[in-house]
């Protein structure tokens, strides 16, 4: 029982090791994609050194076997086209060889998705940022849940759900470290707050917001590019709320502070766009004529270098509203059939978006079923050996347990029998020696018999000589010679007797000795008269001292001994 137990707790301890090392294994490959995307930060805009990037990690795959270097080296694939949707299928192909194995590209790969189909589907953008969070929430890693959460507000907040979207962008920023690092993303979470407010007509909360998020930004030392960039956007964003509450000369100022920004770093982008259209707005308000010619006239100038197709719808219908404003039908007419091309280019490339899109997701979908059912396949020939494999495993313990019990069962019988045997054999000479000793016993009691009688005839002689002068004194001692050679004869027939107990003697004070050196060799021969039951009156007839002598041997003897003096000293010499 015993050793079972043991066996039982080997194998547990077993078993956890190879659980621990497995989620050991798991946590530095976490680690290491994280390390790769921090190396990736590093280079972003840089395709060759991303290039030389994924190389690397190919080449650690290549040489190794690795299936974490495969999964990096396509995590970094990703890089080459960030805000491209030709990385969809790289993600779905990137999830499908994670296969859900590792948390941090699990995570990424959700994340990069739903940021992919904020536009095109926000019900399928939601599906995965809910698994990315899901996933996130878990670990303890926290990998990235500030940027999750922020997601998610921004998913609510372009469905109007304006008090959802609050609650995501305030759990963003609860979960952001309040360092260096994180200033630019606690900043636009108050900036968030801002542009949500401001969707709910509540302006007064907006510009506090916008300014809170001014203030960190200014409080920042040593501002990068990017953080400079976003404190105009942010300035910008104030001016348009003094727009809201008609304070448009503060308004205008802030506006026209973006517009400078931009102008000076060639920002010609989504956010120049927004920034000319607030401020053609306020100049159409304050019926400033000149200045929105102004706006219209840079607007048209940078139109070209626009990409975005909704961007230049913007521009086109800015320069409409312009012409409207000065009641001039003709150039009215030619914008519009402008704006109907651009609406239908913009369709047709959603369309085209649409369907991409669609395709990837189809043969997404046909891929993961394959997978899934090929993984099911996989798994239950899994199964099938796992199970053949104890069947066998447990046929084999069974098998040899049967075989240790017969054996046992059949030793413990031979065991038994042998034991048998050995109890007889030694019943027998048991036995014998009883016997011989019984008769030993009655020769010496019959030679004690006979020595006593001669001895009383012997002493009968002695008597009669004394009684009788005239009795032949040769006659007489001739017949004492005689009776004295039978008592000689009758102590060599005890020899043997004697001799034994002797020996007996001898055996008895050598482990006497060993046991109690300190024992000198009269106490030893003292301790035979104890074993022997002899009094201490007996012991001083015997070696000629008085009974107090032979009591102070036995006092020194116990104490010797190192046994109590309530001990009997005669019971544990028998127990030697």
């Amino acid at each position: 029982m015993k050793n079972k137990i043991i066996k039982a707790l080997i194998v547990l301890v077993f078993s956890v090791l190879v659980v621990s090392c497995g989620s050991s294994e798991k946590d530095e490959a976490n680690i290491y994609f994280y390390n790769i995307n921090n190396e990736i930060s590093k280079i972003a805009g840089q395709p060759e050194k991303i290039k030389a990037l994924q190389v690397r990690e190919q080449k650690k795959y290549e040489n190794t076997g690795d299936r974490k270097y495969q999964i990096s080296s396509r995590y970094v694939e990703l890089f080459y086209n960030y805000n491209n949707s030709n990385q969809i299928p790289v993600v779905y192909e990137l999830l499908m060889l994670n296969n859900n194995e590792y948390d941090y590209i699990t995570i990424a790969s959700n994340f990069n998705l739903a940021f992919q189909f904020e536009q095109q589907s926000p019900k399928l953008a939601m599906r995965f940022l809910n698994e990315a969070i899901m996933v996130d929430e878990k670990s303890s890693k926290k990998y990235f849940l500030p940027h999750l959460y922020h997601l998610k507000g921004r998913l609510f907040f372009n469905n109007e759900n304006y008090s959802q979207a609050l609650i995501f962008f305030n759990k963003s920023l609860q979960s952001l470290e309040k360092t260096r690092h994180n200033l630019i993303f606690i900043s636009s979470m108050h900036n968030n707050f801002a542009l949500t407010y401001e969707k709910m007509a509540r302006f007064d909360l907006a510009l506090k917001e916008a300014k809170e998020a001014v203030k960190i930004l200014e409080n920042g030392s040593n501002l990068n590019s990017e953080e400079t960039s976003f404190l105009a956007s942010v300035k910008g964003n104030v001016g348009f709320y003094y727009y809201k509450i008609k304070d448009f000369h503060e308004a205008e100022r802030l506006l026209l502070q973006e517009l400078d920004f931009q102008r000076r770093n060639k920002k010609n982008n989504h956010d120049t766009v927004d920034n000319l259209t607030k401020l053609f707005d306020l100049y159409g308000e304050t019926n400033q004529i000149d200045k929105m010619k102004e706006i219209m006239d840079y607007s048209q100038s940078i139109e070209p270098e626009i990409k975005d197709v909704s961007d230049k719808i913007l521009i086109s219908e800015m320069v409409q509203g312009y012409y409207l404003k000065i009641n001039d039908p003709g150039m009215v007419k030619t914008f519009c059939r402008k704006l109907i091309k651009l609406h239908n280019r913009h369709e047709e490339e959603s369309n085209q978006k649409l369907t991409y899109i669609s395709d990837v997701l189809n043969n997404f979908t046909i891929k993961s079923i394959n997978q899934k059912h090929q993984y099911t396949i996989e798994k239950q020939k899994f199964k099938n050996r796992l199970m053949l494999t104890a069947i066998c495993i447990v046929l084999i313990i069974f098998g040899v347990t049967i075989y240790i019990i017969r054996n046992i069962s059949k030793r413990d019988k031979e065991l038994a029998s042998k034991e048998k045997i050995i109890l007889m054999k030694n019943k027998k000479i048991l036995e014998q020696d009883l016997k011989r000793q019984e008769e030993k016993i009655t020769n010496l009691h019959l030679n004690l018999n006979l020595k006593i009688e001669t001895e009383k005839t012997f002493l009968e002689n002695i008597k009669k000589m004394k009684k009788l002068k005239n009795v032949d004194a040769e006659q007489v001692i001739t017949d004492l010679f005689l009776k004295i050679n039978n008592l000689i004869q009758i102590d060599r027939k005890n020899y043997d007797l004697i001799n034994e107990s002797s020996q007996e003697n001898k055996q008895f004070i050598q482990k006497l000795s060993e046991r109690f050196p300190s024992l000198t060799n009269n106490e030893l021969k003292f301790c035979v008269y104890y074993k022997l039951d002899f009094s201490s009156k007996e012991i001083s007839l015997l070696e000629n001292i008085t009974e107090g002598s032979a009591r102070v041997y036995k006092t020194k003897i116990k104490t010797k001994m190192n046994i109590g003096k309530e001990s009997i000293l005669n019971t544990f010499l028998k127990s030697i």
